[in-house]
């Protein structure tokens, strides 16, 4: 069941992969108001969500890679928007790169407060009870 998972989050990535680009760079400018109100709260919530499930289908992959990947996929379509006519802005990477960071910084901030793995396995160790070494053993006479 646990390789269900990241089965599942690629095949949910790719989709909304697919529905952010067209929505962002198709004909359709100005969709997502009718969803959210504000064009950069739009850029957030999306990002926040490819951000989540990037790193839900890739678990073992680093986190910090991965957000540094959708960023470029925001950069890209931003391009992709300036090269189609639509307006390239500023403003909607720094929307996507508040969602990636709305992600990562809780991430960082759990990592902070838990111990290295070395540690805990050190601790883990120091409670584990201790065998004592036995003499050889003795030869069974019969």
């Amino acid at each position: 069941m646990a390789s269900l998972t990241p089965k599942i989050a690629r095949f949910l990535l790719i989709a909304a992969a697919v529905v952010c680009a067209i929505g962002m760079i198709g004909p359709f400018k100005g969709v997502e108001r009718n969803l959210i109100s504000v064009d950069k709260a739009a850029h957030f919530v999306a990002f926040y969500g490819l951000t989540l499930l990037t790193i839900a289908a890739f678990p073992k992959r680093r986190s910090f890679d991965l957000a540094c990947l959708v960023l470029m996929f925001g950069v890209a379509i931003e391009v992709a928007q300036m090269l189609s006519g639509r307006g390239a802005q500023l403003g909607d990477i720094l929307a996507d790169v508040a969602g990636v960071v709305g992600v990562l910084a809780p991430m960082h901030l759990q990592r902070l407060r838990s111990p290295p793995i070395v540690e805990r396995r050190r601790r883990l160790s120091d409670r584990l009870p201790v065998a004592e070494p036995q003499g050889p053993a003795e030869p069974v006479q019969g």
